[in-house]
């Protein structure tokens, strides 16, 4: 297909897909709250005539569209989550609202991943209208649980749900995104024994332990990467089991926030720790370092734990899979496309572990997420349905 159709087809349903994501921005879907969203979204699918439209166990809507056969599957993944809008009179436009005004879409979460999301939906309604379905089937997925977790993404990965590629659709500017660091939430546990601070000889204090493990810290051998970046590890939050100041706690707790690299993993990180923690014993305190977890409830009423983070994610970009990319869009553009890595953690890593072959790509503005002026151009909005078009049939036909 030529750059021709595709461009002539973000034309033809540009004005459907911005309306969509302006629906799609009117039903606020903050993580653990995303059912009207999750309803709409399955209602949508079924409306566009996907071949199937299921709900799982944890609320993550999947769709599917049938290819002609013999080519490879594909899905576009996005979070119908977003985080708070908080005051609404902060906003230029109503947060909630879904304004279409002034040659974009505005509100929380068009940028993070709702404008985005919308063109997903309609990309496999748009190649089978169009007569252009590729062999390979094409999946699109909207997970729960993204901003607060990756909880639904993980759930995914741990049910096996697998494609051979997967488009994650956070912000990119049209460009193709191979990589990120993690979060890792990493929770240090120090006990002692606690007494009255005016005795402190008859106790042990857990906070002798703790000024050595901060000095110790700076021992911690990072990974780093010429383009991605350093790891970090970073003190955010400490509290005591007791509230009184005349006490001597018998626990306090540490909380770490370390940013990974693709190849870390929480057993390499608490490992090293573990050597740096019994490097600094203390005579009758006793440490546990784990990874942090928060209790996850979704709006279907499935619960469990989620990690503190996302893990990290990495692709080679002399890979076959990026470059067929970065020839597919710079041919479809007439421009260079860059290739970068995000500078936030996303769901991407979840489907990279299982040998998924993952990239990002995405319309919306990185400096727009999470902000008050959340809002994705309408230009870049129909670049992007052109960009995801030839995407999405150059993955599943090769």
């Amino acid at each position: 297909m030529g750059r021709e159709q595709y461009q002539s087809y973000a034309d033809k349903y540009l004005d459907e897909i911005v309306t969509t994501a302006s629906e799609m921005i009117q039903r606020p879907s903050v993580s653990g709250n995303e059912k009207e969203m999750a309803e709409y979204t399955a209602a949508k699918m079924k409306e566009l005539g996907y071949d199937d439209v299921h709900v799982d166990r944890v609320g993550n809507v999947i769709g599917l569209m049938r290819g002609t056969g013999g080519g490879k599957s594909v899905t576009l993944n996005c979070h119908m989550d977003v985080v708070d809008a908080g005051p609404p009179e902060k906003w230029k436009y109503p947060p909630y609202g879904g304004t279409i005004a002034e040659g974009a879409v505005w509100g929380r979460g068009a940028s993070d991943t709702k404008a985005t999301f919308a063109i997903q939906v309609y990309t496999p309604y748009i190649l089978k209208k169009e007569g252009m379905l590729p062999k390979g089937d094409i999946c699109v997925v909207g997970v729960v649980h993204e901003e607060s977790s990756g909880f639904g993404a993980m759930n995914m990965a741990a049910d096996g749900y697998f494609t051979d590629y997967c488009i994650i659709g956070e912000a990119t500017e049209n460009d193709i995104c191979v990589a990120c660091r993690g979060r890792m939430g990493i929770e240090v546990e120090i006990t002692g024994k606690s007494c009255h601070a005016s005795l402190p000889h008859i106790g042990a204090n857990p906070f002798g332990f703790l000024g050595k493990f901060l000095e110790g810290l700076k021992d911690y051998k990072l990974q780093s990467h010429p383009q991605y970046g350093s790891s970090l590890i970073t003190p955010t939050r400490i509290h005591s089991s007791e509230k009184g100041t005349n006490v001597i706690p018998n626990t306090i707790f540490l909380s770490l926030d370390y940013r990974s690299l693709a190849g870390e993993t929480y057993e390499s990180v608490i490992g090293q720790l573990n050597e740096i923690a019994a490097s600094c014993a203390v005579d009758g305190v006793t440490v546990e370092i784990k990874p942090a977890v928060i209790p996850i409830t979704c709006y279907n009423g499935a619960t469990g734990e989620g990690y503190m983070g996302e893990p990290a994610f990495a692709i080679d970009e002399n890979s076959e899979t990026v470059r067929l990319a970065k020839k597919t869009l710079e041919d479809l553009f007439g421009r260079p496309v860059a290739t970068k890595p995000w500078g936030f953690a996303t769901d991407s890593g979840h489907f990279s572990q299982k040998g998924v072959q993952v990239i990002g790509y995405s319309p919306a503005q990185i400096v727009k997420c999470h902000t008050v002026e959340d809002s994705v151009p309408l230009d870049m909005i129909k670049e992007g349905i052109s960009g995801t078009l030839a995407l999405t049939c150059a993955f599943a036909n090769n």
